[in-house]
Parts: C-alpha cells; sequence; structure tokens
C-alpha cells in the first residue's frame, strides 16, 4: 500500500514538571503546541483511494475540536465531493489512563497501517460529540487516531509522544489548586463524587445525596456519609456501624493543596479534579 504524509513544522518536546498554577499553565500550553502542530497533517491509501485530511485546535475553553476529512484530492478548499467528520470534547473529560496505542497491519477506513491512539471519556461517558457534514451524528465515549508508519520518519515514536503530549494536557488542566474562599470546598465536593479505583483496586462510589452530604460506598462494612457542617464550617465523616455513630470532623489545609487532617495527621489530600489520597491510598476515576 502506498501512504503519502504531508506534515507542517517541528517542535521539540521539551518535558515540564508541574509546580504551581503558572507551571501548570506552561506545561498545557506547551503540549497543546505540540498537538497542534503533529496533529494537522495530510495522508493518502490507495486502499480507499483516498485522501485524509487531519486537523487538531483546542480553544480558550480548552474544547478540543478535531477534523477528519475525506476526498479524491489532498487539496480540499475547492472540492465539493468530500466527506468531513467533527468531534469536540473537553479535554478534562478524557481519562489519561485510557490512552492506549496499538499496531494497525490493515487499512480500514480512515485508520491506515501503523498505529493508532485510543482515547476514552472517564465512566465511559458519550461526551465526544460529533458532526458528518454538519449534520448532528451519535456522540460516543471513545476516539482513535491514525499514525501511518511514514510518521515514523519524521518523528521516532510518533504516537507515543502524542500519546504523553495528551497525558500532559489532561493532567495540567486538572490540577487543583487552593483560592482560600468557599470555592474550596465546592471543589472538594467536585473532586470527590463518582466512581473510583485505588492503585491497589479498591472500588470507591460516592454519590451526592443532597446539597453538602455524600454517601461513600467502598469495601467497610459500615455505612458512611462525607459532608460539610455549616455550623462548624469544617468537613466531616459520619459513620455508622452495629456498635452506633462515629463523626470525625477535619481541619482543613490550604497550605500547597487541598488537604483534609484529623488531629495533625492528613487523611485526605487532592491532586487532581480526577484523582486524590484517602487514608493514604491513591485513588484514580474510573
Amino acid at each position: 500500500m502506498r501512504l503519502l504524509v504531508i506534515l507542517i513544522t517541528s517542535i521539540t518536546f521539551l518535558p515540564v514538571k508541574s509546580q504551581n498554577h503558572e507551571d501548570d499553565q506552561v506545561r498545557f500550553k506547551s503540549a497543546i503546541d505540540w498537538l497542534d502542530t503533529k496533529l494537522n497533517y495530510i495522508y493518502y491509501d490507495d486502499v480507499g483511494e483516498k485522501w485524509w485530511t487531519n486537523t487538531f485546535y483546542v480553544n480558550e475553553n480548552k474544547e478540543v475540536t478535531l477534523k477528519h476529512i475525506a476526498s479524491k484530492n489532498p487539496n480540499t478548499a475547492n472540492i465539493r465531493n468530500k466527506t468531513y467528520t467533527i468531534r469536540t470534547f473537553q479535554i478534562q473529560n478524557i481519562n489519561p489512563a485510557s490512552l492506549k496505542i496499538s499496531d494497525v497491519k490493515k487499512t480500514k477506513g480512515r485508520i491506515v497501517k501503523g498505529k493508532m491512539l485510543e482515547l476514552r471519556t472517564f465512566g465511559f461517558q458519550n461526551l465526544i460529540h460529533k458532526t458528518i457534514n454538519g449534520k448532528r451524528a451519535s456522540s460516543t465515549s471513545f476516539l482513535y487516531l491514525s499514525f501511518p508508519r511514514v510518521l515514523e520518519d519524521s518523528i521516532s515514536n510518533y504516537a507515543e509522544i502524542a500519546k504523553e503530549k495528551f497525558q500532559e494536557a489532561i493532567i495540567s488542566s486538572t490540577q487543583i489548586y487552593p483560592f482560600g474562599d468557599s470555592s474550596d470546598i465546592a471543589t472538594i465536593f467536585t473532586c470527590l463524587q463518582g466512581s473510583f479505583i485505588s492503585v491497589n483496586g479498591e472500588p470507591m462510589n460516592i454519590i451526592k445525596e443532597k446539597q453538602g452530604v455524600y454517601k461513600i460506598k467502598n469495601a467497610a462494612d459500615d455505612i458512611q456519609y462525607f459532608g460539610f457542617n455549616n455550623e462548624r464550617e469544617r468537613f466531616y465523616l459520619l459513620k455508622i456501624n452495629s456498635n452506633g455513630t462515629e463523626t470525625m470532623f477535619f481541619d482543613l489545609d490550604r497550605n500547597t493543596q487541598l488537604s483534609l487532617q484529623l488531629d495533625g495527621l492528613e487523611v485526605f489530600s487532592s491532586h487532581t479534579l480526577n484523582s486524590f489520597s484517602f487514608n493514604g491510598q491513591k485513588f484514580y476515576r474510573k
């Protein structure tokens, strides 16, 4: 099979370690700049006898727009007979742990021989929206990107670097910072709500019961409620079991990150909007 790729410019890959809000902004911009350049290319395969134009764009609200155009000519500007599919999604909704690279040995549609990068949303929610030739199509929880073999001639490990850049952009855009006001309380609840799994495989589901009260379902035998007491202005954990009830109140530490402490010991700390530590275990959103 014959494949031709037209690629635009080059940017050096420089990994940056995040330290604070400003560092995360730099890290996010660096990752997006790389993707914006390297995910804009044109390729051809003679199986479907089509040219595929791939474009990538992120707006100021961190919404990604991916466009795939199929035509008989690489210059699509003045071609009427073309099919274009546009997918849009918030980059924060992509699970960085879901990114997976597969070898493609047989061309099928726009996925040609080479490598394929798979992205999925948290909880397999249909948050990747699609239109085909301007008409709305079904939203999905997944997205596939094709990396033809010839791309490896321009950049070694092209798909692997793209995966890394996506993960950098996702993680840096979901970092949590203390602001010292009531928004910190809302941020903690936002971080905790949903389904999670620990690094040891322990599941945890946190469901909103009512405003300021969440039910925790995990491996523990007791019933647990997590909430915020407005009178005491403190977070609490209520445990109910056969021996009675126990309520623990936590101090909110806003020093360098949002964390909750009990008698000076850290019980909970936030990492990103999709990950946190609880009782020494790291949990990640499914």
